[in-house]
């Protein structure tokens, strides 16, 4: 009985622990950001606080799992007719509910740059609701034009012919 009981009470667990950890990087960010503007006093503390609401109440809208099945999908050709139409259907049903989401993230994001409007100057605002991402901030390293269709590491395409450009008479 107590494995059963411990065994349903692991997810739950899980996931309050992840929420847990969002909790704590969005103090850890509004921390930096409050030391980062000198903020101090009262208006560290409604700017500590009124972050921190922000953020939770970001978290109720975002987004589903992008596929749900995962690993256990069926091909196209496995489904009967009726479950390809119920496939569908869901997936309708999530693109509407990620719209939805994304609608009320935006509404969440208005409300509080009007309140957060009334005591941070522009520049503190964009760093809030439009921050530019930095690449090597994580400890990455930028790599420009990866991914990208034609890029290839140096030396060409592995087994293209080098030189002037891809000669289909030369072959390769």
């Amino acid at each position: 009985m107590l494995f059963f009981a411990c065994c349903l009470s692991w997810p739950s667990t899980g996931m309050a622990q992840a929420g847990d950890r969002w909790e704590q990087m969005a103090e850890k960010r509004a921390e930096q950001m409050a030391d980062s503007w000198k903020l101090e006093g009262e208006a560290r503390t409604d700017f500590l606080s009124t972050y921190k609401d922000y953020r939770a109440e970001l978290m109720k809208h975002r987004s589903a799992p992008m596929r749900p099945d995962g690993k256990n999908a069926k091909k196209a050709s496995e489904y009967t007719d009726e479950e390809a139409k119920a496939r569908i259907t869901e997936e309708f049903n999530r693109k509407a509910q990620e719209v939805a989401n994304a609608y009320n993230r935006l509404e969440v994001d208005k409300k509080y740059y009007e309140l957060f409007a009334k005591s941070l100057t522009p520049q503190q605002l964009v760093e809030i609701f439009a921050p530019v991402r930095n690449p090597r901030a994580r400890g990455g390293q930028a790599r420009p034009g990866r991914n990208m269709p034609g890029n290839f590491p140096r030396g060409g395409m592995p087994g293209a012919p080098m030189g002037g450009g891809m000669n289909m008479d030369g072959g390769w």
